[in-house]
């Protein structure tokens, strides 16, 4: 009886190691690239809000004379102030549909509850520009097509599959028993939720409303379709500027949205994690 030969075996084995090792190599060349693709833009734009001769790169110096000028305008300041009202609203909003949605999904079995959590997040299987657009004919054929109303409706549904995401990682750790021990000493539904229900969720609570209110502070698209005349967010506002104006003063506003972006990401894996959040 022959024996296996145990060369051929190691032969094979060495060349699956080195095509392994090839491939997990390969795999990490085009996620650098792919990642340097991304983060390429964002990173000039950081230089040239903090350089005294505007594009002409690279910087020979720091100055913080764009971000003053795009803090003090009065086209942006009113801007800013229309964006915080209505990440404000949009987020509220999103954030108490999105409670009784996940409440009764994670708690109770019923009948097109699939079907519910397939069109909650079907905005994300959208792009968001021909979701915009369908927003706008929806709204248009109601008969108020772009306004505040349009706006704000169009703000809190695209952050609403967020929303559930979040509370829904938060709710399937509750205690359930938490609430019924609150039960059996006498407090009413109204009493157990504002005791104990939204005190032990408070984390994925203020994670969801500073992460909705940045992702309503950032949008471009629905506001492009939606906001009325004379009602301008910051995006837009920000788009419309660097189409005319050949300065640093609009990347350093783009730098300011960047940061407050990369700031509110951090408070949120610091709160919740950002891998509960997205998973």
């Amino acid at each position: 009886m022959m024996r296996p030969d145990s060369s051929l075996f190691s032969r094979r084995a060495d060349s699956i190691s080195r095509a392994d090792a090839l491939g997990a190599l390969a795999l990490r060349l085009v996620t650098y690239l792919a990642m340097g693709f991304l983060f390429f833009p964002i990173l000039i734009t950081l230089m040239v809000s903090v350089n005294p001769q505007e594009f002409i790169l690279p910087p020979s110096g720091f100055t913080l004379e764009w971000f003053r000028q795009a803090w003090t305008s009065d086209t942006f300041v009113r801007a800013m102030g229309v964006s915080l009202w209505l990440g404000v609203a949009a987020t509220l909003i999103a954030n108490a549909l999105a409670f009784m949605v996940v409440l009764a999904m994670v708690r109770y079995d019923f009948r097109g509850k699939a079907l519910l959590n397939l069109l909650i997040m079907s905005p994300l299987l959208i792009p968001t520009t021909i979701f915009s657009l369908a927003l706008y004919v929806f709204f248009a054929r109601l008969g108020f097509g772009s306004g505040i109303p349009a706006l704000v409706i169009g703000h809190s549904i695209h952050v609403l599959p967020f929303a559930v995401r979040i509370l829904t990682a938060s709710m399937q750790n509750f205690d359930l028993s938490l609430e019924e021990a609150a039960r059996n000493v006498g407090a009413g539904p109204v009493r157990t939720m504002v005791s104990i229900t939204l005190p032990v969720i408070k984390t994925g609570l203020v994670s969801s409303l500073v992460l909705y209110f940045v992702l309503s502070w950032n949008d471009f698209p629905i506001s492009v379709f939606l906001a009325p005349a004379g009602w301008t967010p910051l995006p837009v506002e920000l788009f419309s500027y660097i189409k005319f104006q050949y300065d640093a003063v609009g990347a350093a506003l783009a730098s300011s949205l960047i940061l407050i972006s990369i700031v509110v990401m951090v408070v949120i894996d610091r709160l919740s994690g950002l891998r509960r959040v997205l998973r």
